[in-house]
């Protein structure tokens, strides 16, 4: 049952012939009804023999409903005695339903009890909806008469007392920003040494690898530029071209990657399995590519190559196989000759490498102030510490609870936490909006259960309330329901 009890002797509004106040107001819901009681005291009231006066009490709320309870009618001493002799004009009964006819006894106190009820509706439990009584002198009708005094809120809704609850996000591995890049680190033919300075080779060939590790290094200091940020992976993966034996070139990518990240975590000091290596034996990806983007050859030349290219490999000796034929079929050796293997197969000897890059370790106020500038890089789990700095409700609050969604849109509990915001800002559109993407937590659930509350849909309500399983918020919601 829901009640409210107020004295309302500011309720009142001045007639001709002196003043009508109300005291002691109270109204409850119980049995499907809306149970109203008042004291109407007519102490201020002077009423002409020949006058009237009737007081209608009206539940409404403006722009949807309206409903008149039984009206009390205060009559002149003439007037009441026509009442009695059931003299007074018809069309006076078919405008009112009188409950209750008293004669004002002038100069003297004087109260009426009033005590009525009218059947619930689904709009009476509207913020807005309220209670009214209307002054009428005339007998002209409801509509001709007017407010007595400050309208009522009925407040019958219980949702402002319910309780809905926040989830703290679960601790996960930091968002990661991936810096790409490639580079063509050159080895002696047949070796997997790394030479980081120049180097002549045995049979004479000059190799330089300052400037391409240069390319990997500046890449790294520009992914960690930012001093709150730390390397979480490093990713190299070299790529050989498609001649000699598959399995000496997987013996040579491999050993030839590692000795590239090897090189890299004693460059950087990183741990062996923050800096990992992997290889693509024959790069038959891009020789495709090379294939379709040359300028150099026929159409014919280029569709022999592609089916060339595209037929099933199952293994080594499937890859082995094509090599052959570049080198044999007539079709391709002289272009294998001179264009393939001389021009672009060193195009694809070369090295890519991944750099993932993460927040450290940071306390919550520092947290704060990353959030500012780079919240991509944080966790959720991070943003809802950084909320919780803040008394709820507040500004930064709100703003932070609103960031944890715009990076994590797709998150339960992101969607969960932007809902009860919502809820706790009188938003119970957005709420709804939001709850569609909460998932079914018991707190999610509660969340419904309030908003479907607000919307007077009390059946729903208590289905998620129930929902929510042992939820202690919900328990306490079901029973403001009850």
């Amino acid at each position: 049952m829901l009640a409210a009890a107020m004295p309302l002797t500011a309720l009142s509004a001045a007639a001709d012939s002196g003043s009508l106040s109300v005291s002691d107001l109270e109204f409850h819901r119980s049995g499907g009804k809306l149970h109203l009681s008042a004291q109407l005291v007519l102490d201020s009231v002077k009423l002409d023999s020949n006058h009237q006066i009737l007081v209608t009490p009206v539940v409404s709320a403006p722009g949807v409903e309206s409903v008149a309870l039984p009206t009390v009618l205060v009559n002149g001493r003439n007037m009441h005695y026509s009442y009695e002799r059931g003299t007074l004009p018809r069309d006076l009964f078919s405008r009112y339903d009188i409950v209750s006819e008293v004669m004002r006894r002038n100069g003297k106190p004087q109260r009426v009890s009033y005590s009525a009820s009218v059947p619930m509706q689904k709009w009476m439990y509207a913020k807005d909806a309220r209670i009214e009584l209307l002054y009428d002198t005339c007998g002209c009708g409801r509509a001709a008469g007017k407010g007595v005094g400050v309208p009522v809120d009925l407040n019958l809704n219980p949702v402002p007392q319910m309780r809905v609850t926040y989830i703290t996000p679960e601790v996960t591995e930091l968002p990661v920003a991936v810096h790409e890049g490639k580079a063509r680190v050159q080895f002696e033919v047949d070796r997997t040494e790394l030479h980081p300075q120049p180097y002549v080779c045995r049979n004479g060939q000059r190799i330089d690898n300052r400037a391409q590790l240069a390319v990997i290094e500046d890449s790294i200091r520009y992914a960690t530029e930012d001093p709150n940020v730390e390397i979480a992976r490093i990713d190299i993966c070299g790529y050989a071209s498609p001649e000699s034996p598959y399995v000496h070139n997987d013996f040579l990518a491999t050993n030839r990657s590692r000795a590239l990240a090897e090189y890299i975590g004693e460059r950087f000091r990183l741990p062996s399995e923050k800096c990992t290596y992997s290889s693509v034996p024959e790069n038959w990806q891009e020789f495709r590519q090379q294939v379709v983007d040359a300028k150099d050859i026929t159409d014919r030349q280029r569709a022999d190559l592609l089916e060339l290219i595209d037929a099933p490999a199952y293994g080594a000796a499937d890859y082995d196989a094509k090599e052959r034929m570049l080198k044999t079929d007539k079709r391709f050796a002289d272009l294998y000759r001179k264009v393939i293997l001389p021009k672009w197969f060193p195009q694809l000897r070369a090295t890519k490498f991944a750099i993932s890059t993460r927040l450290k370790p940071a306390s919550d106020e520092k947290l704060a102030e990353i959030i500012k500038k780079t919240p991509e890089k944080m966790s959720l789990n991070q943003m809802f510490r950084v909320a919780r700095l803040y008394p709820e409700g507040s500004e930064d609050f709100n703003r932070t609870i609103d960031t944890a969604l715009r990076y994590y849109p797709d998150s339960p509990v992101a969607n969960l936490n932007a809902a009860v915001t919502a809820i706790k800002n009188g938003d119970y559109d957005r709420a709804a909006v939001l709850l569609e993407k909460a998932g079914d937590s018991p707190e999610a659930q509660n969340a419904r259960g309030v908003v479907a509350t607000h919307n007077a849909d009390f059946d729903k309500a208590i289905e998620y309330f129930e929902k929510a399983g042992a939820l202690p918020e919900a328990a306490k919601n079901r029973n403001l329901l009850d």
